[in-house]
């Protein structure tokens, strides 16, 4: 039995597919033609190949990092803006940094002085494709974050903020530690062609254990302002509410079996300063220790 509604892979990507079609609806609306575009689309009819990309060795294949993280749709604008064309990948992230230990190792790296609300998360391998295989200032990513009080975040890929991105895990005195890439030596830049990520799993992460970078949400544009500035257009505003309150609903990711209850409440009356429409939550059952909170 999971512990809360939102941690399993299946229960997120029901998340990203409801936020993917009020979204298209909602960029329909506002004058943007959407097609289809990514993995799901081009392995539609190849199930065999779609199983053989979900396993771990299809990593060491470029051409199928390239396919697994297409972006999700392609756009166009057809109102005279520069970039009339332009790709859109879809994020639905509920899993907000809880531990300082690394919100420190963030800042340090980063050199940035970010909060748990600035941070998010992107799949590692992910970012290598954007940024290797298309264009990344034709790339929008479009992120539904409830930590955030922005809610729904936009960016071009190419300005779009990386602050830490896992590289390996390493035994220390204290005990393992995940460790960075250093920027100038990270694939997603390398000048070799045939460079990519080493074939790892990030055991901190849980769940999958894939690697993942984190990317500075702080920095990024509302999508209602990303949409003003880049499209000019005018943004119907009862329609982004709606948007926002979708988001506003979801109930934040607990860890199973890396984060325990009094933490994950914890983070999330530490949140609600700014994100006043999240909720804590109460195991069914609580692990001896882990004594009850009776408010957030």
């Amino acid at each position: 039995m999971t512990e809360t509604g939102t941690t399993s892979y299946i229960d997120r990507m029901q998340l990203t597919g409801r936020i993917n079609e009020m979204l298209l609806d909602f960029l329909s609306e506002h004058g943007f033609r959407i097609i289809e575009h990514g993995y799901d689309l081009m392995l539609r009819h190849e199930p065999g190949m779609k199983s053989k990309l979900k396993r771990l060795e299809s990593k060491e294949s470029l051409v199928g990092l390239r396919v697994k993280f297409a972006p999700d749709f392609i756009a166009m604008y057809p109102k005279g803006n520069r970039r009339r064309l332009f790709f859109i990948d879809t994020k639905a992230s509920i899993t907000p940094v809880f531990f300082p230990t690394h919100i420190d190792r963030v800042r340090k790296h980063s050199k940035e002085n970010v909060t748990r609300w600035d941070i998010g998360e992107i799949e590692r391998e992910a970012w290598f494709v954007y940024n290797r295989f298309f264009p990344p200032d034709q790339v929008a990513i479009i992120d539904a974050v409830p930590y955030n009080p922005k809610l729904l975040v936009a960016e071009w890929v190419s300005k779009v903020k990386c602050l830490w991105c896992f590289k390996e895990t390493r035994q220390t005195r204290m005990g393992p530690v995940s460790m960075p890439w250093d920027c100038k030596d990270c694939p997603v830049f390398g000048r070799d062609k045939e460079d990519s990520f080493d074939v790892v799993v990030n055991k901190f992460a849980g769940g999958s254990q894939t690697p993942h970078t984190n990317i500075h949400l702080g920095k990024m544009r509302s999508l209602k302002e990303f949409l003003t500035d880049e499209f000019n257009v005018v943004i119907d505003k009862d329609w982004y509410q709606t948007l926002e309150e979708e988001v506003k609903k979801w109930d934040l990711n607990k860890p199973v079996g890396r984060v325990n209850w009094t933490q994950f409440n914890n983070v999330v009356r530490d949140l609600k300063s700014k994100c006043p429409w999240l909720k804590g939550r109460h195991p069914n059952n609580i692990p001896a220790g882990q004594g009850r909170l009776d408010s957030y």
